[in-house]
């Protein structure tokens, strides 16, 4: 075994025995110790995430990824505080399973750690007033609240190098933007941001656990002695003049029937983070491709709200129930049609997509979550469509003009809130699943440990069907101060 494989395992058991051996004032009290600003305050994890295939055509290592995070936010006074969070990582299950070992070099030194420029996770100063509260520097902005789908919240993008397995606040690639916002009336207040950053989202990589099918097929074409592949990326300069720009407005309803009502009205004009693709062939041997990836300039439209119900809408019928749903549309956006697999032309369509919730808590501690989502993406170009159709773009398969999918989440607690088990089911039409059953463990108010499955049904050409391979059970550590 390697010696970077040694140092990961040599890691991952010190985090498991310092927290079992130190208590949360011994690292605390050495923080305050070498830290020499009484308005700094730090605060960290140690926390390791290790996955294993247990599909029988894919199983070895998935994942063994150990984690170090460092935050701090100093108040300088009672205006202005300054926020930083340094995150670093290294996994190490590129050499501990010889699977990977396909991969670039290149392609390798991403997937083992994060690029220079996303070790500086989050870095912003706050500056609060009377009329107006200023946010500036590297950070995130959450528009949305969909389990396991994302609506509304389109400000950043994604690393998918785990597809969507993570939660959404570790999936998000922060950029740098200032977000103004400013109380209007009473309960509603309006945010502006204006964003010259642009990140496209992470793919991982043909060959890396969770690749996409499109990215495979890509690596595969590529790979022909038939054809010449010259790939160009089309990227937004990060300018003032091609910066993004997000509109929200937030209220509370106080009264009337709608009281207790939540809703928002949010504008974006912004980038597509997912590149679409344009191909163009020429005459010759091997066949010249040029495959010219786009990232389209798009107007996102859009609203949520969320409405508790504290009174029966027939006796106690509904009482207790709250509602929730986001809409969006997606003007001027762009996909590619063809056949499976194939890629015949781009056009440019329109998106309708919304998420309507219904949460509600059972026998104190059982929580059920679940949603109807409907996805409409609709050409605004002719294309013969008894041929061709629109097609999936982490999959390159057909997609259908309507898509719809529903989701279930249940989770609760035991030994007064320590123990959580929780299940999350995602299912889309034409069959296609993820079950994620997970319970995590609260040792002391330190320690944290966490286990689950993640399993995958479906065609390969589904979003959660493409990985119909690689069912997985994974183990978290985490150890915070």
């Amino acid at each position: 075994m390697r010696l970077k494989v040694l140092l990961g395992l040599i890691i991952s058991f010190v985090i498991i025995g310092v927290a079992g051996l130190a208590r949360a004032e011994v690292i605390g009290n050495f923080v305050d110790k070498i830290n020499p600003f009484e308005k700094l305050e730090l605060a960290g994890y140690l926390k390791n995430e290790t996955a294993f295939g247990i599909a029988k055509e894919n199983d070895g290592w998935q994942k063994f990824k150990n984690v170090f995070d460092l935050k701090g936010n100093y108040k300088l006074n009672d205006s202005v505080e300054f926020y930083t969070d340094i995150n670093y990582w290294y996994d190490s299950v590129l050499e501990i399973d010889d699977r990977y070992d396909s991969i670039s070099k290149k392609d390798k030194s991403v997937l083992r750690r994060p690029e220079d420029k996303y070790i500086l996770k989050e870095f912003y100063v706050d500056v609060l007033t009377d009329a107006v509260d200023l946010r500036a520097g590297k950070q995130y902005v959450v528009w949305g609240t969909t389990d396991g789908v994302r609506i509304l919240d389109l400000v950043n993008p994604l690393d998918l190098r785990e597809w969507t397995l993570k939660e959404f606040s570790d999936l998000r690639i922060p950029l740098w933007m200032l977000k103004a916002e400013s109380s209007i009336t009473k309960n509603g207040g309006l945010q502006l941001l204006v964003i010259p950053d642009y990140e496209p989202n992470y793919y991982p990589p043909a060959g890396a656990p969770f690749a996409l099918r499109s990215t495979v097929i890509g690596a595969e074409s590529a790979a022909s002695p038939f054809v010449s592949v010259r790939t160009i990326d089309n990227k937004p300069e990060r300018t003032l003049e091609d910066s993004k720009i997000g509109l929200r407005w937030r209220d509370v309803v106080e009264t009337g029937m709608f009281s207790g009502l939540e809703y928002t009205l949010n504008y974006l004009h912004t980038y597509d983070s997912a590149a679409t693709y344009y191909v163009s062939t020429a005459p010759g041997f091997p066949v010249p491709i040029k495959l010219t990836r786009n990232a389209e300039q798009i107007e996102v439209w859009g609203g949520s709200f969320a409405k508790s119900i504290t009174k029966g809408l027939v006796g106690d019928f509904g009482k207790g129930w709250t509602l929730r749903g986001e809409f969006a549309y997606i003007a001027n956006g762009a996909m590619n049609y063809g056949t499976d697999r194939n890629i015949v032309s781009t056009v440019d369509v329109d998106q309708y997509n919304y998420a309507l919730g219904f949460d509600k808590t059972f026998l104190t501690n059982w929580q059920f979550s679940t949603q109807f989502i409907q996805m409409i993406a609709k050409s605004k170009e002719d294309f013969d469509d008894n041929k061709y159709t629109l097609l999936f773009g982490p999959t390159r398969g057909p997609l259908d003009e309507i898509e719809n999918m529903i989701t279930l989440k249940v989770s609760t607690d035991f030994i007064h809130e320590r123990l959580k088990p929780e299940c999350l089911i995602l299912y889309g039409d034409d069959n296609d699943w993820r079950l994620a059953p997970k319970i995590s463990f609260e040792v002391n108010d330190n320690l944290i440990v966490a286990a689950g499955l993640n399993f995958f049904f479906g065609k390969e050409t589904q979003m959660n069907g493409q990985f119909d391979d690689s069912d997985q059970v994974f183990l978290e550590t985490k150890y915070s101060w």
